[in-house]
């Protein structure tokens, strides 16, 4: 296999654009029903950093005082989208404690891998210290943001805050990364590849690695490989690929969310689910 054959594998493995017939549409659909989201819940925006980008906004749906807050950490591959479009899972993620939490963070490549998760790190203490010692924070984190929880949950005084990880079609091993597209995009180091990639890390934490059934070959291998190696619950949502399965996060009655509510509850791993998307 000559470069331009192997940059080509990569791709396919990570451009969703062009491997998803229906990605406009659910990028459509993430962006207006975020929009939706927006319109109607209240936020309260706070700032952990002096960037324009270092913020989290929390909001309380109907509830009781939570025991446990989801705290949520976006996708984009390190470089690109917002919190705000991801105001779409916010719904469904509070029916596991009714208040959430919706992280943003700078971007690769004006920043570099380690401000990032520096910048996660100080959001979720930063949140931490918004709640009484008892409540619990559950970060969920989608495709980069996925990396990004886990990076943070690796801090002993944040996973002290912490009642687990729910890592959704997360990114953890960086070298095939390097070898894409996003190579271009965000510039990685050797020095980021090495000391980064999050295969074969353990957390002190409870880790729950959830995928699609239709995601790309590359998506459904780190998945496995990460809760294999972390010794952690592994979750497939069948039908479900990077983009729908924010609609199987997004709906407070999906089979996603009710099994992710009976693992933070301590019911075990589950290990299938139907999604909703269709």
């Amino acid at each position: 296999m000559n470069w331009s054959d192997e940059r080509e594998t990569w791709d396919c493995q990570f451009r969703f654009s062009d491997v998803l017939p229906d990605f406009a549409t659910w990028l459509d659909w993430r962006n207006k029903a975020s929009r939706k989201v927006g319109q109607a819940v209240s936020f309260e925006r706070v700032a952990y950093g002096g960037h324009a980008r270092q913020w989290f906004e929390t909001t309380r749906f109907k509830g009781p005082q939570p025991q446990i807050v989801p705290v949520f950490i976006h996708g984009g591959y390190w470089r690109a989208l917002s919190a705000e479009e991801h105001r779409c899972v916010l719904p469904g993620l509070s029916s596991l404690g009714t208040a959430c939490v919706n992280v943003e963070y700078r971007l690769m490549p004006e920043f570099r891998l380690d401000e990032l998760v520096s910048d996660s790190i100080a959001a979720i203490r930063t949140i931490a210290n918004l709640y009484p010692d008892e409540t619990r924070l559950l970060l969920v984190g989608h495709s980069a943001g996925a990396h990004l929880a886990i990076s943070a949950a690796m801090k002993s005084d944040i996973a002290n805050h912490l009642s687990g990880v729910i890592a959704v079609s997360g990114v953890y091993d960086l070298v095939p990364v390097a070898k894409s597209f996003l190579q271009d995009e965000i510039s990685l180091s050797e020095a980021e590849i090495v000391d980064r990639s999050l295969v074969g890390v353990s957390l002190d934490v409870p880790l729950l690695c959830v995928v699609g059934g239709n995601e790309t070959d590359e998506f459904k291998r780190q998945s496995r490989v990460m809760a294999d190696n972390a010794g952690s619950g592994h979750l497939i949502v069948r039908g479900a690929h990077h983009l729908s399965i924010l609609a199987d996060l997004s709906a407070e009655n999906s089979p996603l969310i009710e099994a992710l509510g009976h693992w933070a509850g301590g019911a075990g791993n589950p290990e299938e689910v139907d999604t909703i998307a269709s």
